[in-house]
Order: C-alpha cells, then sequence, then structure tokens
C-alpha cells in the first residue's frame, strides 16, 4: 500500500476509535432526567408539553416520555423500562400495586367517556337512555364503530361497557374495526370512515375543529364513564436503578396546588378538559 494511502488509513482507524469511545463514554454518563410512560390522551389534548415545563421550572427535573395505551405503560413500568406512569385503568392500576411494580398511587385528575359519530346518528346514540344502551343500538344497526383494540384505559372501559349490554366483542364481524392507535389516531380513522367511536372528551374537545363529519352524540355525567387519571413511581424495590426520589417528587407537584391549579386551568377551544382531584398515599 502507498504510503500516504497508508497514513489515511491509519487516520481514519484513530477517527473511528475515538468516535467509538466518545459515544461509549456518552452512553455511560448516568440519565439526568425522569422517564415517563403515559397514555395517548394526555398528549393528544395538548396536556402533558406545558405541564411539563412547569414542573421543570419549579423543581429543575427533566421529564421525557412515552405515549402508549396503559397495558403498555404499566408493561414498561413492570420492565423497570420508566420510573413513573401516568394511567388511567384503576383496576389494572390495582394489580400493579398489588405486584409491588408501583411504590404509591397517586389520583391527579378525571374527564369523561363519550361517544362520538357520523352526524346522522343512524344507529340513534342521541336517543340512548345510558351509554349500554347506546352501544347496543351500535350493534343493532351494525355500525362501523373503531375500536383501539389497545388495552389501553379507554379500550378497557369500552369492552367494559359492551358486556354491560350483554354484549362480547370477540364475537362482533366486520363492522366492528380495530385502529390499533391513540385516541386521536382513532378518532381521525373514525372521522373518515363515518364510525362511532368510544373517546376521552377532553382529546374529543382538542380534535373536534378537525373532525368535520363527527358529532359529540353521548355526553352524559354516567358515574361509570368517569375517567380517572392517577400517577405511580415504579417500586425501586423490584426495579433497582429507577430515579425513585425524582418520580415521587413529580407525583407530589402534580397533587400539589402548582399541579391541580395548572390542571383546573388548562383549556382547549374553550373548554377544561380535565378535572383536578388531586389525592393519594405518594
Amino acid at each position: 500500500m502507498h504510503f500516504a494511502s497508508m497514513r489515511q488509513y491509519i487516520v481514519v482507524l484513530i477517527i473511528a476509535a475515538v468516535v467509538a469511545l466518545a459515544v461509549t463514554a456518552y452512553l455511560s454518563l448516568p440519565r439526568a432526567y425522569l422517564l415517563m410512560a403515559t397514555t395517548t390522551s394526555t398528549r393528544d389534548t395538548g396536556l402533558l408539553p406545558p405541564m411539563l415545563r412547569n414542573f421543570t421550572l419549579d423543581t429543575g427535573i427533566e421529564v421525557r416520555y412515552i405515549a402508549v395505551g396503559t397495558g403498555q405503560a404499566l408493561d414498561a413500568g413492570r420492565r423497570g423500562d420508566v420510573d413513573v406512569v401516568m394511567v388511567h385503568a384503576p383496576a389494572l392500576e390495582a394489580e400493579f400495586i398489588a405486584s409491588k411494580d408501583g411504590l404509591c398511587r397517586n389520583q391527579i385528575m378525571y374527564n369523561t367517556f363519550v361517544i362520538v359519530g357520523p352526524a346522522g346518528d343512524s344507529a340513534g346514540v342521541r336517543n340512548a337512555t345510558s351509554a349500554p344502551d347506546a352501544l347496543a343500538r351500535i350493534y343493532d344497526n351494525r355500525s362501523r364503530f373503531e375500536s383501539r383494540a389497545d388495552n389501553s384505559g379507554t379500550n378497557i372501559k369500552e369492552l367494559a361497557l359492551w358486556s354491560a349490554a350483554g354484549l362480547n366483542a370477540s364475537s362482533f364481524g366486520t363492522w366492528y374495526e380495530k385502529t390499533n392507535q391513540g385516541m386521536g389516531a382513532t378518532l381521525t380513522i373514525a372521522n373518515e370512515r363515518a364510525a362511532y367511536t368510544l373517546s376521552d372528551d377532553g382529546t374529543w374537545f382538542a380534535r373536534e375543529p378537525t373532525l368535520p363529519y363527527l358529532g359529540l352524540l353521548y355526553n352524559r355525567t354516567d358515574s361509570v364513564l368517569r375517567n380517572q387519571y392517577s400517577v405511580i413511581p415504579v417500586n425501586p424495590a423490584t426495579h433497582p436503578g429507577v430515579f425513585s426520589e425524582r418520580a415521587l417528587a413529580f407525583a407530589q407537584w402534580l397533587v400539589g396546588p402548582r399541579g391541580q391549579s395548572f390542571i383546573g386551568a388548562f383549556k382547549v377551544h374553550g373548554h377544561t378538559i380535565f378535572t383536578p382531584d388531586g389525592t393519594g398515599d405518594c
């Protein structure tokens, strides 16, 4: 090999080695931020970015997040992949705490599940006497329905409402479609396909201007439709290495005056998206 070529080759090897060492050193640095798994509705309503900025300003703790269904968020907590979860499926949360994956649980806010669908409402959902009756009408009419089918809090509530109507979603025909998507994406699909779906009212109000072919058809204060959100730090005794002190600081901030005030004041298109109800044992 020519001397000049050999020298260039050696230089390239040295640069590659230096880069590799730099990357290794960077990856070995302790993580400085809090990592949260949360539901898509907290993201799709627009709540998370400004709320997390306020928390960081108050505490100096940065929070990064992944937005998935509640079932997936809790699975991330069970693996110890995240430091804290923000979710909305009380029965699954109780299991998470009972298995020692969760350290403690603070309720932070709630909104309401609603049924939206084509403005023409061929199934007559507007005239329903209850949420199960509304879904029974959709079933009887075989109207197209978009299910998140993602083990999210919304999906779990939807399946419970079908069951309350005496129906089993696993036996439904092609009119029952599974999006395997978050709330915002599922609303978009329902709008495109003139379909019914179950949503939390916060995401509906946030996305309503972009959904011209859908209407809010069932919006009642039935206790069964209350959609409670909670924050749970991951248990460091079960998952060593999680940032439990920072996760606890976050859980406590959310139920404190600053967090609760922010949640209560947050509006989209003139609608209050969540009602603060901070309480818990963190």
